[in-house]
């Protein structure tokens, strides 16, 4: 049977079940999604441009994203400054601008394939820059400017060809100074788009969700512009001109697929920063808002502000985020979200989108998440033998995998519906969170013998767990409160707020070391069988470490 989008999205417009579990539709895009995908395709263009990628053959970004609607009046970004207001790009204004970046950089060397790192917080900068990467046809990676240590780790391991920033941020790019591209401009547009063939690399990402973390992984052409495709017409729904928007989404998992997804659709990306959300919650009711990605943080900032939300047509949540039923009911209840469909969406940059979605629905808070529509996948054996799932638990996996990150997501499968089950390995709402780097940046602090991070199960929700930073200490005489001062604004400069730890532990010992490294896997086991709070306040451990500085440190130095 041909698929028939019309019907789709009419099913998925009604906010009602068709039928229990997942869609017949969906389950067979699965299995048969080449045809899936054309015919997505030919629903997507309807009366508009025609696109001038091809499914399974060629893609051109830049043509598909940014030339098909730079006639229109439509706007391609919408953001909030607090020094100025609301700021737009317009598409007419993005393909200009764009197409003169892509020129300037072509004459500085920028080629198809090139390794491009943006270096920009949200905005119209990096939207101008991403156009112009995609038009050359270059290898992007997103880096958002935070952290020394964070950026310098990241740009070491990626060895870029060049990189794109804003002025005041070449500091920190300290020793790639002459890989920076200037971006003045001036010069008059004079290129052809690239055209990307389906198992050509389009990114680098640093995924938050590949383990270890800062490694980049690949984004293929194919799986960037089918993600786009399935995301803006069936997962957010957007039509041309319509708003996606999801403060405090974590940029280097949502990004540049909802970028993609709103260019592709002729859409709009609005962008609203928490912290002047915190300040005035009204602006997230200024303008109609299609979909709506909701966080923890922003449910309760709302709840606290006690702020309707009229002008959402639907809104979606990271089903890995702590399920908080008592809050997520009172703020549907209190924003007056219950009669609005809403969805769980798992988003994997390094796939291009959504990997799991639930069909937009009316109804209570759920755990539901069925791959997305269009996804080849097989759920794995949980031990990581490679062989299939017997059962109805194992790992999501996205087929093929043999170039893909290993899959961290464990689905259940009941009676034809599928439920979140948590990852595989601790994380932090399903992101690695990277403790060797931020024990690194505290060692060089002179009250720190020696730091590590042990994940410690919650004992709520399933499969969430705190990072707790374990500071060894010594002999010194302790002042945790000058020192959790210190490793807060270290961690801050170096690594960037995000990254703080949920608890930090100062023992007064000395960390057992091998080859001169903390020996974590000890330093785990210690500290979650309690060994080191019990060797922390006995005498005789006391005694020992007062004995072991005097002998270490007898000329004031640390270890």
């Amino acid at each position: 049977m041909a698929f028939d989008v019309r019907k789709i999205l009419e099913q998925l417009e009604t906010g009602a079940p068709a039928e229990p579990g997942v869609p017949t539709w969906q389950q067979e895009s699965w299995d048969r999604s080449e045809e899936f995908f054309t015919a997505l395709a030919a629903a997507h263009v309807g009366r508009g441009a025609p696109l001038k990628s091809r499914v399974g053959q060629h893609y051109d970004f830049f043509h598909d994203a940014v030339v098909r609607h730079a006639n229109t009046d439509r706007i391609a970004l919408r953001l909030y400054d607090r020094r100025s207001g609301w700021q737009v790009l317009g598409y007419r204004q993005l393909h200009e601008q764009a197409a003169r970046r892509a020129t300037e950089w072509a004459r500085q060397g920028v080629k198809a394939g090139a390794k491009v790192c943006l270096l920009y917080p949200v905005g119209s900068e990096l939207l101008i820059s991403f156009a112009a990467a995609l038009g050359l046809g270059a290898c992007v990676s997103l880096l958002p400017p935070q952290g020394r240590r964070f950026i310098a780790h990241r740009l070491a391991t990626l060895a870029p060809d060049h990189i794109a920033t804003e002025p005041h941020q070449t500091l920190l790019v300290a020793g790639f100074e002459k890989k920076v591209l200037q971006s003045k401009g001036q010069a008059a547009p004079a290129f052809t788009s690239h055209t990307a063939k389906p198992e050509e690399p389009v990114g680098l990402l640093f995924s938050p969700l590949v383990e270890p973390a800062g490694t980049p992984a690949v984004l293929t052409a194919e799986d960037a512009w089918r993600g786009a495709l399935v995301d803006g017409l069936l997962t957010f729904g957007l039509g041309p001109g319509e708003h996606l928007c999801a403060p405090g989404y974590h940029p280097l998992q949502h990004l540049p697929a909802f970028l993609l997804t709103t260019l592709l659709r002729g859409a709009t990306y609005l962008h609203l920063e928490l912290a002047d959300l915190e300040t005035n919650p009204a602006l997230l009711t200024e303008h109609p808002v299609r979909a709506l990605g909701v966080t923890p943080a922003l449910r309760d900032l709302l709840l606290r502000a006690r702020t309707p939300l009229k002008n959402v047509a639907h809104w979606f949540r990271n089903p890995e985020e702590p399920i908080d039923w008592v809050a997520w009911r009172a703020w549907v209840k209190q924003c007056g979200l219950s009669a609005v469909p809403s969805a769980n969406v798992l988003v994997d940059p390094c796939a291009g989108g959504a990997v799991l979605a639930s069909p937009r629905q009316v109804r209570d808070l759920h755990t539901e998440a069925p791959p997305a529509a269009g996804r080849s996948w097989a759920l794995r054996d949980v031990n990581m033998s490679g062989q299939l799932s017997p059962g109805d638990l194992g790992v999501f996996t996205l087929l093929p995998d043999k170039e893909r990150p290993p899959g961290y997501v464990v689905l259940t499968r009941a009676y034809g519906v599928y439920h979140y089950g948590g990852p595989r390995t601790a994380r932090r709402d399903g992101r690695v969170y990277p403790g060797a780097e931020v024990a690194q940046a505290i060692e060089q602090l002179p009250f720190v013998r020696g730091a590590t991070v042990v994940p410690s199960p919650t004992g709520g929700v399933a499969g969430h767990y705190r990072q707790v930073l374990l500071v060894f200490t010594g002999a010194q005489k302790p002042n945790t409160s000058a020192w959790s001062q210190e490793i807060r604004r270290s961690l801050e400069l170096q690594m960037g707020g995000e990254h703080l730890p949920d608890r930090t532990e100062f023992i007064p010992l000395y960390a057992r070391r091998v080859k001169g490294r903390v020996d974590e896997e000890w330093c785990r086991a210690q500290y979650l069988t309690g060994a080191l709070h019990r060797k922390s306040s006995d005498p005789l451990f006391r005694s020992l470490t007062e004995l072991r500085g005097h002998l270490l440190e007898k000329e004031g130095a640390g270890v």
